[in-house]
């Protein structure tokens, strides 16, 4: 499947879309997903953001959520954790049936579909992963992605099922799920911890030419970049998306 330029990347990033929603509802304790119209012209990558525009309070600033579905789907999906601000309040009032204004594509974080994946999420920063896992299944691309993913308990594992689903489908696809928080040992017999260097390491050891892509909280993006350092990995192999701006940190690869 083909993927748009750069150019086309910065022109459709203006473009502004009045789209209804398709669905509303939790998909964890804390997590509300919602799908929306796909405008016949919004051409993305996987996984690139959009805009939101809420419908009200009308004063709100709009903001960038990164797409938890593939290009390759006939809907838009995004995923955001309830806080107290104005927006995710606006945000979760949402329900089947109304409609709001999204703007894009934006941001430059994207899937090279040349080269094996290492994803590391946390949280809700599972969202751009979904869409690149979704989209290297639709498209059957012949690369390996290791998803490394992080949660803070066994419920809010965001997406865990579909998840599951996508590696089931693809045999080039490995989910290594780890628990940040102590659980009984009747719920969960995976892995409890952070993700560190020595895990890691263990998973790219066979993946000398693998791209990385990291998704989380500031603090888990320092975390990640010390230890991807100490491992030895060039800066321009390493992609990074933040909770706050969705700002890439890395050099960009030429």
């Amino acid at each position: 499947m083909s993927q748009v330029s750069p150019t086309s990347d910065l022109k459709q990033a203006r473009a502004t879309y009045s789209v209804r929603v398709l669905d509303a509802r939790m998909i964890t304790p804390t997590i509300r997903a919602i799908r929306v119209e796909k405008p016949a012209d919004f051409v993305f990558r996987a996984s690139q953001a959009a805009r939101i525009f809420l419908p009200a309070p009308h004063d709100l600033e709009p903001h960038p959520i990164s797409m938890a579905s593939a290009p390759t789907r006939d809907y838009l999906e995004f995923a955001v954790r309830r806080s107290e601000s104005a927006w995710k309040q606006s945000y979760f009032a949402l329900r089947e049936g109304n409609t709001l204004q999204i703007q894009g594509p934006v941001a430059r974080f994207f899937l090279d579909t040349l080269h094996p994946a290492i994803l590391i999420a946390g949280g809700v920063g599972i969202t751009p992963f979904k869409g690149m896992l979704e989209y290297a299944t639709d498209a059957r691309l012949p690369i390996t992605l290791d998803l490394l993913y992080s949660s803070r308990t066994l419920e809010e594992i965001t997406y865990k099922n579909e998840l599951d689903r996508l590696a089931q489908e693809n045999p080039r696809i490995r989910i290594h799920y780890t628990l940040t928080r102590s659980t009984h040992a009747h719920e969960w017999n995976g892995r409890v911890g952070r993700i560190d260097a020595l895990w890691l390491g263990q998973v790219m050891a066979d993946k000398p030419d693998a791209l990385f892509y990291v998704c989380g909280t500031p603090q888990m993006l320092a975390d990640v970049a010390q230890m991807l350092k100490s491992l030895g990995v060039a800066p321009e192999r390493i992609l990074w998306e933040s909770f706050k701006g969705y700002a890439r940190y890395a050099p960009q690869r030429a």
